[in-house]
């Protein structure tokens, strides 16, 4: 397993916790029992009834049955009878700050919006997320925990601006323009990664795509340059892929993990057998591609309970306008859209029966990709595909931290750990909708104000 990432963010959260009280909000020192519950706790272990989990600061102080837990006489207790304790969902792949309704532009992009965001995430239960490669200075600013005096919220890690070609995808989109970092030479790659190592980011991002053959895409000795620049600095590389061709010429120079699917056609066997010998993971990123056609008449979910309790209203109207339809179909990708949805889902199946390694990202947070909400959603379809909720929810709590090389701070119910968890009205081993019966969000050891 990869742990490029963790010194980083463990020195983040080192220092968060060592800061003055002027810095960062420590968490009430009255510890925090939470009494009853239904535990699964990611780690592959059987469900246990009747747990305990005792809340130290922001760390998961005890944890397991009733008869093995001691819990503080002083504590604060929270009868949890009959719900079901899980760890925090953990997105390795999100964008936060540029949207303010279905607008992208960097105009929105302020500390106020972006924090508003990882809120968002939070309230879905979604507690980790990884802003991949469009970051500048607010995201900065917000990396990490919630800080002094703001409401707990996901935890953000940050890959800074990511890479391109000259003239590449997507720094060739006009409200993208001068983001993404556009290189030409070995040298300007390699000083860019140096550049973005001493920033500490958490990983680095590379877009490897022609959107369609419309672009030039960055060339395999300067996406080789950067994946070797970033692994001496103790980095992991992801890659923004969509061609077979691509993915396979990233996983030989090493990259460590996938930011989608492949989606031009379905995955061969030498493909596979590159991913299984070694340790490149793959993000699924269903609900990426679903979201690229769903629109063009209005998909059943813009009704979910889910959804509405904390969508903004005028976006999910603006989804149902019949205009707004007629423009998804009247695209000229439309068809590829829906093909690339298709496809994508034919090779996350391949790719789960042949063992290949899955981490867990929607790509959520650019407009009409609704954040919080698409984690739920691409659970569902993920088990659609013949996973069990238990697989399934792995792959979205410890598995993600795997994959992120973080999994001694986040990603299951274990003591020594971050307090990032949520507690649902049903059992989502049964029923993996059942995440969606969000009754409280716990992240470092705060409870999320669902309002």
């Amino acid at each position: 397993m990869s742990k490029r990432m963790l010194p980083t963010l463990c020195l983040l959260l080192l220092s968060l916790a060592a800061c003055s009280s002027g810095d960062i909000e420590a968490p009430a020192s009255i510890s925090v029992v939470i009494d009853g519950a239904r535990l699964w706790d990611g780690t592959g272990a059987p469900p246990v009834e009747d747990a305990i989990l005792v809340i130290e600061g922001d760390r998961i102080g005890a944890v397991g049955p009733r008869s093995s837990v001691d819990a503080p006489e002083s504590a604060r207790v929270i009868d949890a009878r009959g719900l079901t304790l899980i760890p925090g969902i953990i997105n390795a792949h999100a964008h936060v700050g540029m949207v303010r309704g279905l607008v992208e532009h960097p105009d929105n992009y302020d500390l106020a919006n972006i924090r508003s965001q990882l809120r968002q995430y939070a309230r879905y239960g979604v507690t980790t997320v990884l802003s991949l490669g469009l970051d500048s200075g607010p995201m900065f600013e917000a990396r990490g925990p919630a800080g002094a005096g703001e409401p707990p919220r996901a935890t953000a890690l940050i890959a800074g601006r990511g890479f391109t070609g000259a003239g590449g995808y997507p720094a060739s989109l006009a409200h993208l323009a001068g983001i993404p970092r556009e290189v030409d030479t070995v040298e300007e790659a390699r000083t860019h990664v140096r550049e973005l190592a001493a920033e500490n980011v958490d990983v680095v991002k590379i877009w490897v795509d022609d959107h369609f053959g419309r672009y030039e895409k960055i060339r395999p000795e300067l996406y080789t340059a950067i994946i070797e620049e970033a692994h001496a600095a103790g980095l992991q590389v992801m890659a923004h892929v969509f061609y077979l061709e691509d993915a396979k010429g990233l996983v030989s120079a090493g990259v460590d993990g996938l930011a989608h699917n492949v989606r031009d056609r379905e995955v061969d066997d030498a493909f596979i057998g590159m991913l299984l010998g070694s340790d490149t993971f793959v993000l699924a990123t269903l609900t990426r591609e679903e979201s690229t056609a769903i629109y063009a008449e209005p998909p059943a979910f813009l009704d979910d309970p889910l959804l509405t309790r904390w969508a903004e209203p005028e976006v999910v109207r603006a989804l149902k306008d019949p205009a707004y339809g007629a423009g998804v179909r009247e695209h000229v990708d439309y068809q590829r859209h829906r093909d690339q949805f298709e496809m994508a889902r034919i090779n996350l199946k391949t790719l789960l029966d042949a063992g290949v390694r899955i981490g867990f990202g929607t790509d959520s947070g650019p407009p009409a990709r609704f954040q919080g909400y698409f984690e739920h959603r691409e659970l569902e379809l993920m088990v659609g595909l013949g996973m069990t909720p238990a697989e399934t929810l792995r792959i979205a709590t410890l598995g993600s931290a795997e994959s992120l090389g973080v999994d001694d701070e986040f990603g299951s119910l274990e003591a020594g750990k971050r307090a990032d968890f949520v507690l649902l009205g049903g059992n989502p081993l049964e029923d993996i909708r059942n995440t969606r019966e969000i009754r409280s969000v716990w992240i470092g050891g705060r409870e999320v104000a669902l309002d």
